[in-house]
């Protein structure tokens, strides 16, 4: 199983732990230390769909600063907190794991305990 996250969901949750104050594009070319390559791709996957609604990130235009303003879109929160949701359940399957071997050891334990009492006794 691959233990490091894709580049796709790194840059997911980073928008989405910012998706009230957005952020500005080079934010996330800093962030992510992105090539042209990688760039061109984030576009495409992020923010290249029509319509504008399939987009996982939009823009606006910010007149303040003077450039683009960028957050997270509902089908991106949508796709965050999916994955969010899947990591959790992965975590709480593997403690309940844990906590099914240790039930399996101590129902072992405690029949060969009643075994050898039956026995010596």
């Amino acid at each position: 199983m691959k233990t490091e996250e894709s580049l796709y969901i790194k840059i997911l949750i980073w928008a989405y732990n910012r998706q009230e104050s957005g952020f500005v594009w080079n934010d996330l070319q800093k962030e992510f230390n992105l090539t042209k390559e990688q760039e061109q791709w984030v576009q495409k996957v992020f923010r290249s769909n029509m319509p504008a609604s399939e987009n996982l990130i939009d823009h606006i235009y910010n007149t303040e600063a003077n450039s683009y303003q960028y957050f997270i879109t509902a089908k991106g929160i949508s796709a965050a907190i999916d994955y969010l949701n899947l990591k959790e359940a992965e975590k709480s399957g593997k403690r309940a794991e844990k906590i099914a071997l240790v039930a399996i050891i101590v129902g072992v334990v405690v029949g060969i305990i009643q075994i050898i009492i039956q026995i010596c006794f």
